[in-house]
C-alpha cells in the first residue's frame, strides 16, 4: 500500500513486524515506491512495464522473492510497506578439500526505505530477518537444505550491510572512454550475437573448466571457495533489461544484437551490456564476464593481453555506436590490467567504496566449510 505516513506507525522493533513475501498487488506497491531511486530515464508505468518484463526471464520467473516489512495487524493488499526488497535464488558452486558441488544461493537487491520513513529502523529490522530467512528460503529440495552464502551490492558504501554479516569484498573496476576511431589493428576479434555467447562463455566445456579450477585450488588452499553459476540466463536476463531500454529509448533503432566479442584463435571471450542511465555520462558498456586460458610462458601471456586489447577497442566502439560514455569492466585480472595498458596506460585501476560494493554473508562455518571464503568470478555478471 502506499499511503501518507500512518498516524502511529510502529517502531522498527515492534514484535508486530514481519517480513514476508509481497502479494502480487504489493509487489506492485513497492516498484512504485522505488521508482523514485531506480527509474531512470523511464517514467513509472515503463519502469513497472521493465520490473515485469524481467520476471518473466529464465533466471527470475521462478527465483525472484519481493519482499515487505509489514505490519502483522493489517490485512494483504492493504498493508503499509514500511521497507522492501527483493531476493534472487541463484545457482553456484562451492569447492572445499578438493571437492566441488553445485549449491543454491540468493543475491539480494532492490533494497528500499522511502525518505519519510528512514531512521526508524525498518530497513535495519528487514535485513536481520531476511539474513534468516535466506538461509533456508527455496531450499527444502537442496543436499544442505540450506544456503552457505548470499551476496548483495552496496551502493552505500561498507559499513551498513556488514552489521548483517554481508561482509565487503574486493570492488575494483577499470573504464576506458567509447570512442569511434582506433580500430586499427583489430587482427581476428570478432563480434559475438548471443549463440556465440553461449557456446564460447556457459558451454559444458567451459563450466566443467570451472569446476576443475575450483577443484585444484581447493586441494591447494584450506579455505572454501565460491562462484555464482555463470550460466547463459545471468546474461539473458542482462540482455533482457538493455533490450527493454533500447527498444523504449531509442525506438527507431534496431534491437542491439552485438553481446560481446572474442579472438577464437587466443581463445579469449567476453559478454557485455549496455546500461541506459538518466544521463548521457551513466549510460556504460559493462562487459559482464571474460573466459579465457592462463598463458603458461611469456609468448601466450602476450597473445591473450594483444586479443585482450583487440577486444576491448571493439568494446569501446560499440559504446560510442549506442551513446554510452564508457566501457567498464569489474576486479580485472593482472592480464587484463596489462592489455588496458596497451589501449589507454592513463587508464587506473579504481577502488570502489560507495557504489557496487561486492559483499557477502557467509554461513559456511557454522556448516563445517570453516571460517574463510574466496569469492571466484566476481564480474559483473553476478550483479542484481
Amino acid at each position: 500500500m502506499i499511503a501518507a505516513e500512518p498516524p502511529n506507525l510502529p517502531s522498527g522493533d515492534s514484535p508486530d513486524l514481519i517480513l514476508v513475501p509481497a502479494t502480487a498487488s504489493e509487489r506492485i506497491a513497492s516498484i512504485r515506491l522505488n521508482s523514485v531511486a531506480w527509474k531512470g530515464p523511464l517514467d513509472v508505468e515503463t519502469y513497472i512495464q521493465r520490473e515485469n518484463h524481467l520476471l518473466q526471464q529464465r533466471l527470475t520467473r521462478d527465483g525472484l522473492t519481493c519482499w515487505v516489512l509489514v505490519d502483522r495487524r493489517e490485512a494483504e493488499d492493504s498493508r503499509t510497506i514500511l521497507s522492501s526488497c527483493e531476493s534472487y535464488r541463484k545457482s553456484a558452486l562451492l569447492a572445499r578439500d578438493g571437492r566441488v558441488e553445485k549449491v543454491s544461493t540468493h543475491g539480494v537487491g532492490s533494497v528500499y526505505c522511502r525518505p519519510e520513513f528512514r531512521g526508524k529502523g525498518y530497513a535495519k529490522r528487514m535485513l536481520e530477518e531476511l539474513s534468516v530467512k535466506l538461509e533456508t528460503w527455496g531450499m527444502e529440495k537442496e543436499e544442505r537444505r540450506r544456503s552457505v552464502f548470499t551476496v548483495l551490492f552496496s551502493d552505500i558504501g561498507k559499513k551498513f550491510y556488514a552489521q548483517f554479516g554481508w561482509r565487503p569484498f574486493v570492488s575494483s573496476h577499470m573504464s576506458l572512454k567509447a570512442t569511434g576511431t582506433g580500430s586499427g589493428g583489430m587482427g581476428v576479434t570478432r563480434d559475438l550475437f548471443a549463440e556465440d555467447v553461449q557456446k564460447c562463455l556457459c558451454s559444458e566445456v567451459v563450466l566443467d573448466k570451472l569446476r576443475d579450477q575450483m577443484l585444484v585450488a581447493s586441494r591447494e588452499s584450506g579455505s572454501a571457495k565460491i562462484a555464482i553459476l555463470p550460466n547463459f540466463d545471468h546474461f539473458v536476463w542482462h540482455w533482457a533489461r538493455e533490450e527493454f531500454y533500447a527498444e523504449n529509448l531509442m525506438p527507431e533503432r534496431e534491437p542491439p544484437v552485438v553481446k560481446g566479442a572474442g579472438d577464437d584463435r587466443a581463445r579469449v571471450y567476453c559478454a557485455w551490456n549496455r546500461n541506459f542511465g538518466e544521463t548521457p555520462e551513466d549510460n556504460v558498456l559493462y562487459i559482464l564476464r571474460w573466459v579465457y586460458d592462463e598463458p603458461t610462458s611469456p609468448a601466450e601471456e602476450e597473445v591473450v593481453v594483444t586479443a585482450m586489447a583487440a577486444i576491448l577497442r571493439r568494446a569501446q566502439q560499440e559504446a560510442h555506436e549506442w551513446n554510452m560514455s564508457k566501457v567498464e569492466f569489474w576486479n580485472p585480472t593482472p592480464l587484463l590490467q596489462k592489455a588496458v595498458a596497451l589501449v589507454d596506460p592513463r587508464v587506473e585501476l579504481v577502488h570502489r567504496e560507495k557504489d557496487s560494493i561486492s559483499c557477502l554473508r557467509w554461513t559456511g562455518e557454522e556448516q563445517g566449510l570453516g571460517k574463510d571464503v574466496e569469492w571466484w568470478l566476481n564480474e559483473k555478471y553476478t550483479w542484481c
